[in-house]
């Protein structure tokens, strides 16, 4: 049994309903990891209401759920639970929590997980979420 915190920040030149329309409906457009089988395509859907999933789809009903939310406040906060890509009996959270900043907004990530973690997923999840919001969400918003 293992865990990890990874608490990020990132400040993004565009408002928070604009980073939110990019976390949210937008996700396929920026997302760039996938666990669809080598080969298959897939595509992403996220519904930011209470119980809707961020979902990877692929084939007619293939795919696999990256997280649950279960809470949202639009447009400030975002949390969900799911694995988030990671195999076996692992519990994962994840907030999302946009303030306004400096004319644009900052991105404040908390993602928690516990169960059986191997070791190298802590700092593969660190370079992938700075990764993913501090390169390509930051960049896909901010050249929208």
């Amino acid at each position: 049994m293992g865990e990890f915190r990874i608490e990020l920040e990132q400040f993004i030149d565009a408002s928070r309903e604009e980073v939110f329309k990019a976390l949210t409906k937008n996700v396929g457009d920026w997302w760039e990891f996938r666990i669809a089988p080598k080969g298959i395509s897939s595509f992403f859907t996220f519904d930011p209401v209470p119980g809707g999933k961020f979902i990877e789809n692929w084939g007619e009903n293939e795919g696999a759920v990256w997280g649950k939310v279960y809470y949202v406040h639009f447009p400030t906060e975002i949390r969900l639970f799911g694995h988030l890509g990671m195999k076996g009996a692992v519990n994962s959270a994840y907030t999302y929590r946009l303030l306004e900043k400096d004319g644009g907004t900052l991105l404040q990530l908390s993602h928690t997980a516990s169960g059986v973690i191997h070791e190298q997923w802590e700092q593969e999840h660190l370079e992938g979420w700075d990764y993913l919001l501090g390169t390509l969400l930051k960049n896909y918003v901010e050249k929208s």
